[in-house]
């Protein structure tokens, strides 16, 4: 990817913190904390070990600056029943079969 003026700018903003992204945040936590126990529980202790712990933390810090630098904030909207978001989904996929192929309707 080249890089523009606007990832730079994306990079290196302030993180920017607001309750959805704190709690997408903490489950990431979470989730790389048990794996890294699970590593020191499973792994004798040695330099495997320990550049595999490394590895879980850098893996969080870069998942954890995607979440800051790339997700949205989503307005409030109510979820569709299973069956209703289905429905949706393949009434989107017909219509873009047809668009993609309008010659063959």
């Amino acid at each position: 990817m080249a890089i523009t003026d606007k990832e730079i700018r994306t990079r290196f903003a302030p993180p920017a913190a607001d309750e959805a992204r704190t709690a997408i945040k903490a489950r990431l936590a979470a989730a790389a904390q048990e794996f890294a126990l699970l590593v020191h529980e499973l792994v004798p202790g040695s330099r495997e070990e320990s550049e595999a712990i490394s590895s879980v933390e850098l893996a969080l810090w870069w998942a954890q600056a995607g979440v800051d630098r790339r997700v949205q904030p989503r307005a409030q909207t109510s979820r569709l029943a299973p069956v209703d978001a289905e429905a949706a989904c393949l009434a989107a996929m017909a219509e873009a079969d047809i668009a993609s192929a309008p010659g063959r309707v």
